[in-house]
C-alpha cells in the first residue's frame, strides 16, 4: 500500500522501445537488399559459364535469351531495391509516430497526477481485497502526517473510525458487494486533540474480464460543516430557553396548524387546558377541548360556530383582540404569520391597563378629551394633506379642482393654484389608455372600490416621468368625484433596474461553479474516449464507440452553452420551436442548485421524458426559472422544491375554465412548494402586471405577469392551487404536446448551383480547427472552399481569386475585422454577395444589424455538418 501520495500509474502495452525500431528495420531492409545483390550475381555467373561452355556454332543462337534473360533480372533487382529502400522508410515513420504517441501518453499521465494533486479533495485507490494501493498527497497534508496510523490499510479498518454502527454496517455491505456508496463520515482526531469529520465516497471498477477490481474514490473534509449544524442546535436550545423565561404567553403553530412549542406562561393562562397544550395537537381540537370545558354557553351547533368563527379569526391574523381567560385575568391576544406559514400566537397581560380604564369610564373629561382630539384631528388632516410627500388630487372627470404641493411639484406645475382648473388628461402619456385601465371612463364601483395603474406623465418642460396613480371614489361638492394618489417611482424604478442587474450577476457568481462542475465532466469524456480510440486505431468497433461519446459530450456542452444564452438573453431570436421539455427542465437544476437557499431539497421529476411543446425556448426557461425562485423565496426556513414534468389529457373542468384552449393532451410543468401558500383573497390579483405580495423592493409584480403570457404565446394556459394538505403551492404552466420533430436524414448530395456543378465557398474563421471542420464538411458536400484567417485575410483571397464565389461563410468575432465589418467591405464589391454568419453569441440588436440586408443568415455555434450544409443550401438557394 502507498499512503505517500507516490503512487504512480502502471506502465501501459503502448510504452515501446522506440530506438530500436529503427536498426533493426534499417538492418532488415539491408540484409535483403543484399541478399537479392548476390542473387543477381550468381545468375550472371551462370550465364556467362554457360555461355563459355557451348560449342562456337550454338552461341550465337544463345547470345539473345541470354540478353533479355540479363536484362530482366537486372530490372528486377531495381524494383526489389526501390521496395526495400520504401519499407524501410515505413518504419522509420512508424518509429516517429510510436514515439510521439509515448511522449503524449506520458503528458497525459503528468497531467492527471497535477490534477489530482492540485484537488481540495484527495483521491484514491484500493485492490480487489479492499487495500489501499493508491492516496494522493492532499491527504497527509490535511493530517500533517502519515495517514496510515489512522485509516488503516484497508478500506474495512474504516469501520473503528464510524460513529453510528448500523450506518457502517450498511455502508460495509456495501463495500464488500462490491457496490458503489457515497458520504461515508468518519470521525477523529488529530494530533492537537481537535475532532475532524471527513467523507469518503467511492465508485467500483472492474478489469478486462469485468470481475471486481477494486474502488476509485474521493474525500473532503466536513468539519467546519458537522460543527456548525451542532452550533445550529445549540442555537435551537437557546431560544426554546428564552422563549421559556420572557413574561408574556408565547405558543408556536405549524403551517399545517399544530403546535410546536408553548412556554410555561402561556399554559398558565389556560390552566384548563394545560392537559392539551403539548407539541403535535391540532388547534382545532384545543379549541374543542376549551368549549367543552366551560370557554362556551350553548348548544352542539352554536358550540361548532363559535369554534368555526375562532378557526377563521386565527388563521386571517386580524388585529389584537383583548380578553379575559380562564385564570381570570384579562390579555391582549395577537397573532402574526410566520415567513413559513405558521402561526404565532402572544398573550400580553393587561389586567391593570383594564382596571385604569375602568376608573377612567363614564368621567366627562373623556368627552372633553374626544372633542379636543377631533378639532386636532381635522387641523393634523389638513396639514397632512398638505405636507404629504404623496400628490393628492381631486379630480371630478372635468378638471383638476384641488391638489396639493406635492401633485403640483410632480406634474411639474408650480404652485397648489396653478393645478385649479386644469384638464388631467394633458399631463398623462397615453391618457385615454389609462384612464380605461382605472376604470375612470366607466366610473367607479361601489364605495370602498379603488384601482391603481404605473403610467408615465409629461410636465410642461417636456421631461417625463414614471408616477403611480391611485384612484379611489370621493365627494366634491355634494358631486361624485375621484381622488387621486400620485406617487413618483422614477427613481424607484431606476433602483429596481440597477439592483436587478445586480442579482443577476450575483446569480451567475453563485452559478460558476455548478457550471464549471459540468463542463469539467463534458472535458473528461471528451479527452478520455479521444485517447481511448487513440490507443487502439486498429479496432474500428471500439474507435466508432469513443467517437460516438465524444459527440455525445460535445453535444450536450453545446445544450449548457445554449442555457448560459438563455439565462443571460443573448440568444438573438424570440421565435417558437418544437422544444424537448425534458432537457430544458432537467439542465435547470444546474442553475438553480446555486440559488437555493440553505435547507432547500431540490428535486426534478421527469415523468415523460418524449415530451414536446411548441413555445419560445428562451421565455419558457426564464418563466420555469420565476416560478422556482417565488419558491424559494416562500420557504425561508427551507423545505421541498419540485419540478415536475409530465404530459397528460385534461379533465372537462380544464377545458372549461380555458374555453378558447384546443383540446388534446397537454405537456404539465409543476412548480411545488412546501411554502406559506399564497392568500385567498389575492390569488385572482396574482397574475396583473406590477402586483407583487414582497416587500418594496424585492419584487417588481412582473415575474407571474410573464410567465402567464409565455404560457399565453405557447397556446397554454397556467394555474395555481394549494400545495398536499394544503401545504404551499403549485404552479402548472399547461402547453399542448406536439410530437418529436423528425430528424433530417444526413445531406450527403452537392451544394450545386446548376447541374454538375459545385458552389465556390469563401470560408473565414480565425479558428484553425473550426476553419478546418467547416471546410471538409463543405467539401464533402461537393463545395469548393477557399480559407482566409480573418476579416483582412479574406478581402485578399476574394481580389486575389476576381471574386468568383457563390457565397462566403464567416466567423464573427476575429482580429483586425470581425464579421459584420467583413460583410460591409465585400458587400460594396458584390451587393448581391450571400453570406452565413457563425457565431457562439449575438444580442437582439446585433443579430438584427446582421440580418438586415437581404441574403444574409445566422447560424449559432455550435453547429452540426448537417445543419451547417443545410444552412447552406437554403442561403443559396434565396
Amino acid at each position: 500500500m502507498d499512503l505517500s501520495g507516490r503512487g504512480g500509474l502502471p506502465p501501459t502495452d503502448t510504452d515501446l522501445d522506440v530506438r530500436a525500431v529503427r536498426p533493426a528495420g534499417a538492418a532488415a531492409a539491408r540484409r535483403g537488399l543484399g541478399g537479392l545483390t548476390d542473387l543477381l550475381f550468381l545468375m550472371l555467373g551462370a550465364a556467362g559459364l554457360l555461355a563459355v561452355m557451348m560449342p562456337e556454332e550454338g552461341r550465337d543462337r544463345l547470345m539473345l535469351p541470354l540478353g533479355v534473360m540479363t536484362l530482366a533480372m537486372a530490372a528486377l533487382a531495381v524494383l526489389s531495391v526501390r521496395r526495400a529502400r520504401a519499407a524501410a522508410a515505413a518504419l522509420d515513420r512508424s518509429a516517429r509516430l510510436l514515439r510521439t504517441a509515448n511522449e503524449e501518453l506520458a503528458a497525459s499521465r503528468q497531467r492527471f497526477r497535477d490534477f489530482a494533486e492540485a484537488a481540495s479533495d484527495w483521491f484514491w485507490e484500493s485492490a480487489s481485497d479492499h487495500r489501499y494501493t493508491y492516496v494522493s498527497e492532499r491527504l497527509p497534508e490535511l493530517l500533517g502526517g502519515d495517514p496510515a496510523p489512522v485509516f488503516g490499510d484497508s478500506l474495512l479498518d474504516l469501520g473503528a473510525l464510524v460513529e453510528d454502527t448500523d450506518t457502517w454496517l450498511v455502508q460495509l455491505a456495501d463495500i464488500e458487494a462490491g457496490r458503489a456508496f457515497r458520504d461515508l463520515e468518519i470521525m477523529l482526531r488529530d494530533g492537537a486533540g481537535d475532532t475532524r469529520v471527513f467523507r469518503i465516497s467511492a465508485q467500483p471498477f472492474t478489469d478486462a474480464d469485468g470481475r471486481f477490481a477494486g474502488y476509485r474514490g474521493t474525500g473532503i473534509e466536513t468539519t467546519a460543516e458537522t460543527l456548525a449544524l451542532v452550533e445550529a442546535r445549540f442555537m435551537q436550545s437557546v431560544v426554546h430557553d428564552a422563549l421559556s423565561s420572557i413574561s408574556e404567553g408565547f405558543v408556536l403553530f405549524s403551517p399545517d396548524d399544530r403546535l410546536i412549542f408553548c412556554n410555561e406562561r402561556y399554559r398558565s393562562a389556560y390552566p384548563n387546558l394545560a392537559d392539551v397544550l403539548v407539541p403535535g395537537t391540532a388547534f382545532k381540537d384545543i379549541l374543542r377541548a376549551a368549549a367543552e370545558r366551560g370557554g362556551y354557553d350553548g348548544d352542539d351547533r352554536e358550540m361548532a360556530n363559535w369554534i368555526a368563527e375562532r378557526m377563521k379569526r386565527h388563521l386571517l391574523h386580524t388585529d389584537p383582540v383583548d380578553g379575559r381567560l380562564s385564570d381570570g385575568r384579562w390579555y391582549r391576544i395577537s397573532e402574526h404569520a410566520t415567513g413559513s406559514g405558521g402561526i404565532v400566537k402572544i398573550l400580553m397581560d393587561i389586567t391593570e391597563l383594564k382596571r385604569r380604564e375602568e376608573q377612567l369610564a363614564g368621567q366627562t373629561e373623556r368627552l372633553e378629551a374626544t372633542v379636543s382630539a377631533l378639532s386636532e384631528s381635522e387641523k393634523r388632516y389638513r396639514q397632512l394633506v398638505e405636507l404629504a410627500p404623496y400628490g393628492i388630487v381631486i379630480w371630478d372627470r372635468r378638471a383638476i379642482r384641488f391638489g396639493n404641493a406635492a401633485a403640483a411639484s410632480i406634474l411639474g406645475v408650480g404652485g397648489n393654484d396653478g393645478l385649479e382648473g386644469v384638464d388631467l388628461n394633458r399631463f398623462i402619456v397615453e391618457a385615454e389608455t389609462v384612464t380605461t385601465r382605472l376604470g375612470l371612463g366607466l366610473g367607479l364601483g361601489a364605495e370602498g372600490d379603488h384601482q391603481r395603474v404605473e403610467c408615465a406623465i409629461a410636465r410642461p418642460s417636456g421631461e417625463q416621468r414614471h408616477v403611480e396613480i391611485g384612484a379611489f371614489p370621493a365627494v366634491y361638492q355634494r358631486e361624485p368625484a375621484v381622488l387621486l394618489v400620485l406617487n413618483d417611482v422614477t427613481d424607484r424604478r431606476r433602483a429596481e433596474a440597477e439592483l436587478q442587474k445586480s442579482q443577476k450577476m450575483e446569480a451567475v457568481g453563485r452559478m460558476a461553479g455548478g457550471i464549471a462542475h459540468e463542463f469539467n465532466n463534458m472535458l473528461t469524456a471528451i479527452g478520455g474516449f479521444a485517447r481511448l480510440a487513440e490507443r487502439a486505431p486498429d479496432d474500428p468497433a471500439r474507435v466508432t464507440t469513443c467517437v460516438r461519446e465524444i459527440a455525445k459530450a460535445s453535444d450536450r456542452a453545446a445544450a449548457l452553452t445554449a442555457q448560459l444564452l438563455d439565462f443571460s438573453r443573448r440568444r438573438p431570436s424570440d421565435e417558437t420551436e418544437v422544444v424537448a421539455l425534458a432537457p430544458l427542465v432537467r439542465d435547470l437544476k444546474i442553475f438553480l442548485k446555486p440559488l437555493m437557499s440553505a435547507g432547500i431539497d431540490l428535486d426534478i421529476r421527469i415523468g415523460d421524458a418524449d415530451t414536446h411543446a411548441v413555445a419560445n425556448p428562451v421565455m419558457l426557461n426564464q418563466a420555469i426559472l420565476n416560478l422556482a425562485l417565488n419558491a424559494r423565496d416562500a420557504m425561508p426556513d427551507g423545505g421541498r422544491l419540485t419540478i415536475a414534468l409530465d404530459s397528460t389529457l385534461p379533465d372537462a373542468g380544464f377545458f372549461g375554465r380555458h374555453g378558447a384552449l384546443a383540446h388534446g393532451r397537454y405537456a404539465v410543468i409543476r412548480v411545488i412548494d412546501e411554502g406559506c401558500g399564497v392568500p385567498e383573497a389575492v390569488r385572482d390579483r396574482i397574475w396583473e402586471p406590477f402586483f407583487t405580495t414582497k416587500e418594496p423592493g424585492k419584487g417588481t409584480g412582473l415575474g407571474l405577469w410573464m410567465v402567464y403570457g409565455t404560457a399565453q404565446q405557447a397556446g397554454g394556459a397556467v394555474e395555481m392551487e394549494a400545495g398536499p394538505d394544503g401545504r404551499g403551492s403549485v404552479f402548472s404552466i399547461h402547453l399542448p404536446a406536439v410530437p418529436a420533430p423528425v430528424k433530417a436524414g444526413s445531406l450527403v448530395d452537392g451544394l450545386g448551383l446548376g447541374e454538375d456543378e459545385g458552389a465556390a465557398i469563401l470560408l473565414v474563421d480565425d479558428e484553425d480547427s473550426v476553419r478546418t471542420y467547416v471546410r471538409l464538411a463543405l467539401e464533402e458536400a461537393g463545395c469548393t472552399v477557399t480559407e482566409a484567417v480573418d476579416g483582412l485575410d479574406a478581402l485578399e483571397r476574394w481580389d486575389e481569386c476576381g471574386g468568383l464565389f457563390d457565397a462566403v461563410v464567416s466567423d464573427m468575432s476575429m482580429p483586425r475585422m470581425n464579421g459584420l465589418e467583413l460583410s460591409r467591405a465585400l458587400a460594396e464589391r458584390n451587393p448581391d454577395l450571400r453570406i452565413l454568419f457563425l457565431t457562439g453569441y449575438a444580442s437582439h440588436e446585433t443579430a438584427a444589424d446582421m440580418t438586415a440586408q437581404p441574403g444574409r443568415r445566422i447560424v449559432m455555434k455550435p453547429v452540426a455538418p448537417d445543419r451547417l450544409i443545410e444552412a447552406v443550401r437554403g442561403l443559396l438557394a434565396e
